[in-house]
């Protein structure tokens, strides 16, 4: 189960970046060993709402309010999955 009020965020080595806005190319970046990661829109935004400043709370209303037809227990899902692989890769950290 996730923290609701904890606050994540990318470790300052990586960046998330759309190539080709419009396109759908999305990328995070460890800008100090340049590894990349190609993401989908889904995981793009829901990284991009992981900024330090909302907590898990937060991020989960946002996208239940902007992904309505998703089923909320399967978005919660994927939402607790990716941010449990990201902290297991090191790519998140909590904001103190």
């Amino acid at each position: 189960m996730l923290e609701v009020d904890k606050i994540l965020q990318l470790k300052e080595e990586y960046v998330l970046h759309n190539i080709d806005i419009g396109k759908g190319k999305f990328w995070l970046f460890n800008i100090e060993n340049g590894d990349s990661y190609k993401l989908n829109r889904t995981t793009y935004n829901i990284l991009s709402l992981i900024d330090g400043k909302r907590n898990i709370g937060e991020i989960i209303n946002h996208l239940t309010e902007n992904y309505p037809s998703k089923e909320p227990k399967l978005l919660l899902k994927d939402i607790e999955e990716l941010i449990r692989k990201m902290q297991k890769e090191k790519i998140l950290e909590e904001r103190i």
